[in-house]
């Protein structure tokens, strides 16, 4: 009967160890390049992550390294945004599944979250808002993201 204990124990820490491998890979670091560089975000601050296969980076770091300006309202949790270079402001709020790409709704699979006090948003719909290529590297878990940074008229 011992035997069948010591089995089934090390059957079931098997499943148990295979099963917790896709949640520790999402823990594996992201990184995101912008036009070439990485983008930097400090010590400390929230660092970007996946939930639900998107990946998700600090508001101001990303808006500000496409050359956004922001606007965030404390009191609705809603940031506003307004980038020169492609002419396009992106309204979202905390918890919303639907972001405004000038008037125009988007719909979102992960909404911007609050993640120790510091806003979080989806890399690609952000990115991709502001006239942005963005491709995903699953092997070294990098978002590269492309954007003409001269304004065209």
């Amino acid at each position: 009967m011992n035997k069948k204990i010591i089995a089934l124990t090390a059957a079931a820490m098997t499943v148990l160890g295979a099963a917790s491998l896709p949640a520790a890979a999402d823990d594996e670091p992201v990184t995101v390049i912008i036009n070439g560089e990485a983008l930097v975000i400090p010590e400390g601050d929230t660092q970007p992550y996946i939930e639900e296969g998107r990946t998700l980076v600090p508001m101001r770091a990303i808006f500000e390294a496409l050359g956004a300006y922001i606007n965030w309202d404390q009191d609705t949790k809603t940031v506003v945004s307004y980038d020169p270079i492609s002419d396009v402001s992106i309204t979202m709020q905390v918890d919303s599944a639907t972001i405004f790409v000038g008037e125009t709704p988007v719909e979102l699979d992960v909404p911007a979250r609050l993640v120790n006090d510091r806003t979080v948003v989806p890399v690609r719909a952000v990115s991709e808002g502001m006239h942005s290529q963005v491709d995903w590297d699953e092997n070294t878990r990098t978002v590269t993201i492309t954007k003409d940074m001269e304004k065209t008229e």
